[in-house]
């Protein structure tokens, strides 16, 4: 019985050895494989035997998240979607009332006499003959009643205004630049912490003259000047057009007041075609 217990035991020791011996073995085999860029054929056939069923497994995680998932996320799916909601009333609401404020600006520029944007259409213009009067700032322009002008319509260039018609044949124009003694057309800095309103007049020079400007009214050198758009019905020049830029600002002590020059957007002695605002 005693010699029985030791074989067993020196056999136990034998099979010990052996399972390093082919650990050990199976190890450099790997080893090799890998430093030559190549999977061992055990580890090639165990990715080959189990593939199948990592793939049923991954496959089945899938779908029980797809038909089940809810389940557990149910509680954040409808506060996601509660909060969705309210998002989406509150936008509506949001829209709502500024498709409302739309139509209140609308009716308040009717009735306080606000022009409205100026027209899409535009037709262009060649100039036939600029000053020809002397001591006056008017242009001669190559369209006429024929082509839809009328008295008082808008002339601009790409830049800004220019001015406006005061009389019309049937294939030209006169136009009176803004320049011109006679000239004025109400503004606005077009800066949005300032709109500040006023009068751009011409006093026959290459600068305008600003009049009719608060005390108070916040006007700085380079500000650009827009139309304002006021006159109503009968108001020449609509809201926003680009006028010029504030160039000089100085105070008069004669009078308290500030002398404040814009020079135009439109360079009048370059200029070779126009476009009227019918």
């Amino acid at each position: 019985m005693l010699l029985k217990e030791k074989n067993n035991h020196r056999n136990h020791w034998w099979a010990l050895i052996f399972c390093v011996a082919l650990g050990i073995g199976l190890g450099i085999w790997h080893n090799h494989a890998s430093r030559h860029g190549k999977a061992d054929p055990l580890s090639a056939a165990v990715r080959t035997v189990t593939s199948p069923i990592i793939h049923i497994l991954v496959a089945t995680t899938d779908w029980m998240n797809r038909e089940f998932g809810w389940i557990i996320q149910g509680p954040s799916l409808s506060r996601k979607y509660a909060a969705l909601r309210l998002q989406n009333e509150n936008l509506q609401a949001q829209i709502a009332q500024l498709q409302e404020d739309a139509i209140d600006a609308q009716r308040l520029k009717s009735e306080l006499g606000f022009a409205m944007s100026p027209p899409l259409h535009k037709i262009p213009a060649t100039i036939l003959s600029m000053r020809p009067i002397p001591n006056f700032e008017t242009m001669v322009i190559s369209r006429g009643s024929r082509n839809g002008v009328k008295p008082d319509s808008v002339v601009v260039a790409p830049l800004g205004v220019v001015g406006h018609v005061f009389d019309v044949a049937p294939t030209t124009s006169s136009v009176i630049l803004l320049t011109d003694p006679n000239s004025a057309i109400g503004a606005m800095v077009q800066r949005a912490s300032s709109r500040a309103e006023c009068i751009c007049k011409g006093n026959g020079t290459p600068l305008l003259s600003i009049a009719y400007l608060g005390p108070n009214a916040d006007i700085r050198i380079g500000d650009t000047m827009i139309s304002s758009g006021l006159g109503g019905a009968q108001g020449v020049y609509p809201k926003g057009l680009v006028i010029g830029t504030v160039v000089s600002i100085t105070n008069d002590p004669s009078t308290a007041s500030r002398q404040i020059l814009v020079k135009p957007a439109v360079d009048f002695d370059r200029l070779e075609e126009v476009y009227i605002l019918p």
